[in-house]
């Protein structure tokens, strides 16, 4: 008799967790239906890159090619995304920037149409690309944004190349990111490396079976939605959405060890450049408090934290995210280059 109720018990327990899930699926099936959005809202939503772009191709040392787009003329704007995303995530600020600004947004290696070299992923040579993109280009006097894992390789840059820093920007804006591990504590660097070698695993399976970063369009749509803040618009949402999906599973994984475990919060203090740390409230992925460690530790950084916005903040809050790169632009003095010792070239 006992096992005859305890049976009963599994198999009613069993049916409720199949509900459950199946409940849950149907909620996110049909929640999903406001988030999803056409061409033509994307269009409507100016969520769609300029058709007057440049274009660039900058080969890097290890066989790597940095792909870069550019517009507009003016003091100078460099746009760095973060992981998984790519150049069209800086739609918004490539539209209504590029009448004061010259402004060039940068594909990080592995997205869209950069492509990684025999050094792969590490985030020591994502700051070596930023740098020889900047060479490149001939920037000047420019203010580089970076976002999420843009944001890391900017910090990275002004510790590992200080003097080509002070010879090509004029202030930081950092963007919902991070100077520090995920993961805090002296089992830190264990538990990140274990999550990335897990996730690293799933990925490869999935690129083996010619699959994306997620199983399913719903799954990769809800999930996209969950690092937005309150009210997201559809367009911003399938944008991001659209990139993700075109990421390539292979290159998240070779990016992930790197992302977890960086760290330069006790190196920051160095970084001597009008820095600006901008944040959502409802930012899961890098919330408040790592931004208040970045301001923290860069001598007069500022702190900017739009209420209710989550991680995806130039699409969120493009209009005053634009109007602070404006002014940061056009009100923080361009750097004076160190001097140089006689017979020294200068910077190409």
């Amino acid at each position: 008799m006992k096992v005859v109720r305890r049976s009963a018990v599994a198999v009613g327990i069993g049916l409720g967790v199949g509900v459950v899930a199946t409940t849950g699926y149907a909620l996110q099936r049909v929640a999903s239906r406001r988030w999803r959005a056409a061409e033509d809202d994307l269009v409507a939503a100016e969520r769609t890159m300029p058709a007057d772009l440049v274009h660039h191709f900058v080969a890097v040392d290890d066989g790597g090619r940095i792909h870069a787009v550019e517009r507009g003329a003016g003091p100078p704007i460099v746009l760095v995304h973060g992981v998984s995303l790519g150049v069209a995530a800086w739609a918004p600020q490539l539209r209504q920037l590029a009448d004061r600004h010259r402004v060039i947004a940068i594909g990080q290696r592995g997205h869209g149409q950069s492509l990684a070299g025999d050094d792969g992923y590490s985030m020591e040579r994502l700051a070596d690309d930023l740098r020889d993109v900047l060479i490149a280009l001939d920037v000047t006097g420019a203010v580089l944004v970076g976002h999420s894992m843009g944001g890391m390789v900017a910090q990275l840059l002004a510790v590992r190349h200080p003097d080509d820093v002070t010879a090509r920007l004029r202030a930081l804006v950092l963007v919902a990111t991070s100077a520090q591990p995920i993961t805090a504590g002296p089992a830190g660097p264990l538990v990140a490396a274990g999550l990335a070698s897990g996730a690293s695993r799933g990925l490869g399976r999935a690129e083996r079976r010619g699959q994306g970063l997620f199983p399913s369009d719903g799954l990769a749509l809800w999930a996209t939605r969950a690092t937005f803040g309150a009210h997201p618009a559809p367009a911003d949402v399938e944008l991001t959405r659209s990139m993700i999906a075109a990421m390539s599973p292979s290159a998240v994984s070779g990016l992930l060890g790197p992302l977890f475990a960086f760290d330069v919060h006790r190196q920051i203090h160095a970084i001597d450049l009008p820095t600006h740390v901008v944040v959502g409230t409802r930012d899961v992925l890098t919330p408040p408090r790592m931004a208040r460690t970045i301001v923290d530790q860069i001598p007069g950084a500022t702190l900017h934290v739009f209420d209710g916005c989550g991680h995806m903040v130039m699409l969120e809050r493009a209009d005053e995210l634009c109007d602070l790169l404006h002014d940061v632009a056009t009100s923080t003095p361009p750097s004076t280059p160190p001097a140089s010792p006689p017979g020294t070239p200068p910077v190409a």
